[in-house]
């Protein structure tokens, strides 16, 4: 006899029955079917429930990255207006006589380190190339992005010279480099020289290497008594330290 579990069915008014025979046999597969649908149903449901969470962490990076977008242009309107700002600010100043463009003055060296004279640079290189260096000092801060030049930390008054020859192509103030002197070499190399305390040249004046141009000062926006030096190759700022074929004692 087949062991299993019969199902009766009977009309409301029992004039008509049915029975229904299950082995176990069948009930177990039948269970093993419906829990087989469940576990496929469950692991569905948490897919979808994995994605819909990822969906929305995307959408969720979307609208930050959007927001992002939208603060990094207002900053750049904000950097714009302060340089239009800083631009009229100045102009107003020359307007009034507040700020004017010093003249050349007689340099007041004093305090000059000895160890100047222990700089040993090779002969200036041909064809007007900037090759020496134009103060005795301990080098801040190099070249980088963001950073056209390289600092030379000396003390105030100390010569600053001219790293070739040429021509003084411009001298002045500049609210960021203070007192400055730009001397152009030939057509491919130019030199700028920034935060002097003074400045002995001539705008136009022609200067030989080595020539006293100024003296080192701490001018503009500075903290310290230094010397900001650049070399521009056709325009374009370059690393001076690839220049500077020298030995400093310090």
């Amino acid at each position: 006899m087949k062991k299993g579990y019969s199902i009766l069915l009977i009309s409301d008014d029992s004039s008509r029955s049915r029975q229904y025979f299950l082995s176990k046999k069948v009930i177990i597969i039948g269970g093993a079917i419906v829990g087989a649908i469940l576990l496929v149903a469950i692991i569905a449901g948490l897919n979808y429930a994995t994605v819909y969470v990822r969906a929305m962490e995307v959408d969720m990076l979307r609208r930050r990255n959007s927001q992002l977008e939208k603060e990094f242009a207002k900053i750049e309107e904000i950097k714009e207006d302060l340089r239009v700002a800083e631009a009229n600010n100045r102009k107003i100043k020359v307007m009034l006589g507040i700020e004017k463009t010093p003249e050349p003055v007689e340099p007041s060296i004093v305090d000059i380190s000895p160890e100047y004279t222990d700089i040993e640079v090779l002969k200036e290189m041909p064809e007007n190339i900037p090759s020496l260096l134009p103060t005795m000092g301990q080098i801040s801060r190099e070249f980088h992005p963001g950073h056209n030049g390289i600092d030379i930390a000396a003390p105030q008054f100390s010569p600053v010279i001219t790293s070739a020859s040429g021509i003084v192509e411009g001298t002045g103030w500049d609210s960021l480099y203070g007192n400055y002197v730009v001397v152009e070499h030939n057509k491919n190399y130019s030199t700028f020289y920034g935060h002097l305390n003074s400045i002995d040249v001539l705008n136009g004046s022609r200067v030989s290497g080595g020539q006293v141009i100024g003296t080192v000062g701490s001018t503009g926006k500075s903290t310290s008594s230094h010397l900001h030096y650049e070399v521009r190759f056709r325009g374009e700022p370059v690393d001076p330290i690839g220049y500077l074929p020298f030995f400093v004692k310090l």
